[in-house]
C-alpha cells in the first residue's frame, strides 16, 4: 500500500511540473520583456517600436531650436495608475528632428496611451523624474519646455510628433508714473513659485504663494517669468503688485489673472493720479488702467 501511494504522488509531481516550467517560463520572459521594451510587457509580439520626433513652437522664445545632441525625457503609460514606461532618454540626431533612444530600452506602443516629454532631461533612464518649476530667483530660472500628445496608437507605426512648448508664463508691465516719480522695488503676493510637475500628465501641484521682490534704480517695465496659475478672486494669500516708489508706494489688485505657459502677458499700469483700477481682459487683450478708481492706491 505504501508503494501505491509513492506511485501516485510521482505521477501528480509528473503531471504538475509542465504547469510550474510554464510559470518560470513566463516569469522569467515577462522580466526580460519588460527590461528591453522600457517598462511595456508586450504579448505575442504586439506593439510598435515608437519612432519620435519633434519641433520647438514656443511663442514667447521663438529662437529656441534642437540641437545634435540635446535630450530629452520621455514618460508614458496605460491608465491612470500604470505608469509603465520611466523616463527613458531620446536625443537629437543630426537633423535637428528626430530623436533616438540612448540606452538599450526604447519604448514600445502596445495600445492607446499618451507620450509624455520635457526638456532638459533630468535624473537617469528609468527612474522617475522629479520636475520642479522654481520662479523665487528670477535670474536663475531652469527654462523647462513640455509636450503632450493623446491617444497614440500602435496602428500608426509607432511614429509620434511632439511639439514643445515653454512650460513657464511670462509677465510684462510697462509703468507710467507722475513726474518726478522713481520706482526703486516692486513686490508681487498671492502667486505661488515653486510646483512639482507630474511627469506623466504634466499636471501641477502649487507650493504655498511666496513674494517676489526685486529692486532697481528707475523701473519702468517689469518682466517675470511665472508659473502658470489663476489667481482666484477670494484666495487667501490676496494677490496683489506693489510699486515702491521715492514719493509714494502703489497697490495693484492683481486677482482674477490667469496665466498660461507659453504665453505673454503684457501690461500697461497708469499711475500718474495716484488712484485707479487693472482691468484683466481675458482675451488677451492688453491691461489698462480704467481711471474709475478703488482698486490701485496711493499711499
Amino acid at each position: 500500500m505504501e508503494k501505491n501511494i509513492i506511485n501516485k504522488v510521482t505521477r501528480v509531481v509528473k503531471s504538475l511540473l509542465p504547469f510550474y516550467l510554464l510559470t518560470l517560463l513566463l516569469v522569467f520572459s515577462s522580466c526580460s520583456d519588460e527590461d528591453y521594451l522600457g517598462g511595456h510587457y508586450v504579448t505575442d509580439g504586439e506593439g510598435a517600436l515608437m519612432n519620435v520626433t519633434a519641433e520647438i513652437n514656443a511663442q514667447i522664445a521663438p529662437e529656441l531650436a534642437w540641437q545634435e545632441g540635446d535630450i530629452i525625457g520621455i514618460a508614458t503609460g496605460y491608465g491612470a495608475y500604470d505608469p509603465t514606461a520611466r523616463n527613458r532618454e531620446y536625443s537629437c540626431l543630426t537633423d535637428g528632428k528626430t530623436f533616438k533612444q540612448t540606452t538599450d530600452y526604447p519604448i514600445y506602443i502596445k495600445g492607446a496611451t499618451n507620450i509624455v516629454a520635457y526638456y532638459p532631461f533630468i535624473g537617469s533612464d528609468g527612474a522617475e523624474p522629479a520636475i520642479t518649476l522654481n520662479t523665487q530667483d528670477q535670474n536663475n530660472i531652469t527654462d523647462y519646455l513640455f509636450a503632450k500628445v493623446e491617444n497614440v496608437m500602435p496602428q500608426n507605426g509607432g511614429n509620434v510628433h511632439l511639439v514643445f512648448d515653454y512650460a513657464l508664463a511670462r509677465l510684462q508691465i510697462a509703468i507710467t508714473v507722475p513726474a518726478g516719480e522713481t520706482i526703486k522695488s516692486y513686490r508681487l503676493t498671492g502667486f505661488a513659485q515653486q510646483a512639482t510637475v507630474d511627469p506623466y500628465t504634466l499636471d501641477m501641484t502649487y507650493e504655498a504663494p511666496e513674494d517676489l521682490v526685486a529692486t532697481g534704480d528707475n523701473i519702468r517695465v517689469i518682466s517675470m517669468k511665472l508659473i502658470p496659475q489663476t489667481i482666484a478672486a477670494d484666495a487667501a494669500v490676496p494677490a496683489k503688485l506693489i510699486l515702491v516708489g521715492t514719493i509714494r508706494s502703489y497697490v495693484i489688485d492683481m486677482s482674477g489673472v490667469e496665466l498660461v505657459g507659453g504665453e505673454l502677458k503684457q501690461a500697461t499700469v497708469d499711475v500718474t493720479s495716484g488712484v485707479g483700477t487693472l482691468e484683466f481682459v481675458p482675451t488677451g487683450a492688453p491691461w489698462t488702467d480704467s481711471g474709475v478708481g478703488g482698486v490701485v492706491n496711493s499711499n
